[in-house]
């Protein structure tokens, strides 16, 4: 047979400051009880003779949540600490002193305001707790599903699964689990595989160092989403023996560890010879393979010369 959970227990604490007052509450208590609300009130649970203040010292130590009703009266009689209020405060402010969790009371709130003065309803030792407001002209069904919702601790809206951290390098973010997805596949172009690879701008800048001039190193590396790059392309055709040497543009999209990640902004020239690259394609580089750069500010920061 499958497990019976027992009702949520609470005690209703409120003033008795006159007969349609504890019809309120009473008819709350009867709409929490409905509800499949085990509720623990006075006016069903003491009789005559029975010691009322050890019924509340039981209750506020045994059930799960004490509802206090907070009104002007009840406030007023907590501060003075006077009658049955006074004295369920003082039992209410031992347990607090003594570690019960805040949580444990939830202030409703049945006329008055919120803000300490003459017209607050709340007792110092509430002030700051999340209370829920009952007073009339507030929804009471909505104000009921608050209070439900707190007793069987389902809030409204929940927090979703905390996602990857980020990774912030150069400025760039970048989501840590598409890269994550993504970082076993990267790696540069391969002629023999991929028909088609780069070639080092800062080895041809070594080569040529006269005339063949590439962005500094601290720009190339500071690439972010949005910059166009130009990039030196050979591709391999058929027929051929060697490569077609071209330079084009790739577009920003992203990094992962070393690698930049990229798109081919440019129709290779070689489009009606090759399917290996065409437009749109990834393309993986490094800052190395950087010629130039034309950044999302529409800056070219370097145009290479003819080498």
């Amino acid at each position: 047979m499958p497990h019976e959970v027992s009702p949520p227990k609470v005690f209703l604490s409120y003033s008795w400051e006159g007969d349609a007052h504890k019809e309120w509450v009473r008819a709350l208590a009867e709409r929490l009880t409905q509800n499949g609300v085990n509720v623990r009130l006075d006016q069903w649970h003491t009789s005559p003779g029975q010691s009322l203040t050890q019924f509340m010292e039981t209750e506020v130590q045994t059930c799960e949540f004490v509802l206090v009703v907070c009104t002007k009266d009840y406030c007023r009689k907590s501060l003075a600490r006077v009658g049955g209020v006074g004295y369920e405060q003082q039992i209410i402010t031992g347990n607090i002193v003594a570690g019960t969790l805040r949580e444990h009371f939830i202030p409703i709130v049945r006329d008055g305001e919120f803000a300490p003065g003459a017209e607050c309803s709340i007792p110092p030792q509430f002030m700051g707790v999340y209370a829920v407001d009952m007073r009339d002209g507030v929804d009471p069904d909505q104000s009921i599903e608050i209070l439900l919702r707190a007793i069987y601790r389902q809030p409204a809206a929940t927090q979703p699964p905390i996602g990857m951290r980020p990774v912030f390098a150069n400025g760039l973010a970048i989501d840590t689990e598409a890269e994550n997805s993504e970082v076993e596949e990267l790696r540069l172009p391969v002629l023999e595989i991929d028909g088609w690879h780069l070639r080092s701008g800062v080895a041809s800048h070594h080569q040529w160092p006269e005339t063949f001039d590439i962005p500094e190193e601290n720009e190339r590396r500071g690439l972010v989403n949005g910059d166009i790059v130009k990039l030196q392309f050979e591709i391999a055709l058929p027929d051929k023996d060697e490569p077609f040497g071209e330079r084009m543009w790739v577009m920003v999209r992203g990094k992962s560890g070393p690698y930049f990640i990229g798109e081919l902004n440019n129709i290779p020239a070689t489009s009606d010879e090759q399917d290996h690259l065409v437009v749109g394609d990834r393309v993986v580089f490094l800052p190395e393979h950087v010629i130039s750069i034309y950044t999302h500010d529409g800056l070219e920061i370097q145009i290479e010369d003819n080498a």
